[in-house]
């Protein structure tokens, strides 16, 4: 029980001098020494196994529980950016944060402060403000934004610009010219969001044997996957079998 006890207080040491040599937060330091177990733990999954495997996937489920602890750490940090340094970069940032937080309203008024000078044109602001726009039902101005994408880069045309095209034009009404765009991005994008949102446009159009059949095509798809992409997909697939049954 002493070995244990030492053994356990030594490991507190290493970490939190590992934290502190790293200039980690100082918070770490606190969690490790009043909160022994769950605060090495924490630290090994968030900190040490990053810096050891340096891999993306460890990077993203590193990321994915530090938002789970505190889910508007990033929004503050970006927040707190801004207010120092008011540039492009950071307005954009944030954008993309407040986007993720459902704060449409605010993303789309930093995006459009950020249509300035040599940026007014920047494909990564208009594609991010077209996304705002939809994700707020605003498709007359999304429209706008994704054409001046289009003339900014005429050639670039990608999945994420394509798809937010077909929803602009979805939300306008214009649901055939929307299923022409669906029917291009499905021979060459095959993510389940491509194939449920264009399933629902047909089968509100009365379509409902070509709607059934990608709606079951995800389904099928998705046990075939690993676990990452099954829990990176789970809307798509509820929306499918929930349009199945």
């Amino acid at each position: 029980m002493q070995t244990t006890g030492i053994l356990i207080l030594l490991i507190q040491i290493a970490f939190a001098v590992h934290a502190l040599r790293r200039g980690y937060p100082i918070f770490w330091v606190f969690l490790i020494v009043f909160v022994p177990l769950i605060g090495c733990l924490l630290y090994i999954i968030m900190v040490l196994a990053p810096e050891f495997t340096q891999s993306r996937v460890a990077a993203d489920g590193s990321r994915a529980l530090r938002r789970a602890i505190d889910p508007n750490k990033a929004l503050r940090e970006l927040q707190q950016a801004l207010e120092v340094s008011d540039t492009v970069a950071n307005r954009i940032g944030l954008a993309e944060e407040l986007a993720r937080h459902g704060r449409f309203d605010e993303a789309i008024a930093l995006y459009e402060r950020s249509r300035v000078g040599i940026h007014r044109n920047d494909p990564v602001v208009l594609l991010g403000l077209s996304a705002a726009l939809v994700e707020n039902g605003q498709f007359d101005k999304a429209k706008e934004a994704l054409d001046a994408y289009h003339e900014a880069d005429p050639g670039n045309r990608t999945t994420e610009a394509d798809l937010l095209l077909a929803r602009t034009l979805q939300g306008l009404g214009d649901r055939e010219t929307a299923l022409q765009v669906y029917e291009q991005l499905l021979k060459t994008a095959s993510g389940p969001e491509v194939k449920v949102r264009s399933a629902a446009l047909l089968d509100s159009m009365g379509q409902t044997a070509p709607a059934r059949t990608l709606y079951e095509e995800v389904v099928k798809d998705v046990g075939l996957g690993n676990r990452h992409s099954q829990k990176l997909n789970r809307r798509w697939v509820d929306e499918a079998k929930r349009a199945l049954e």
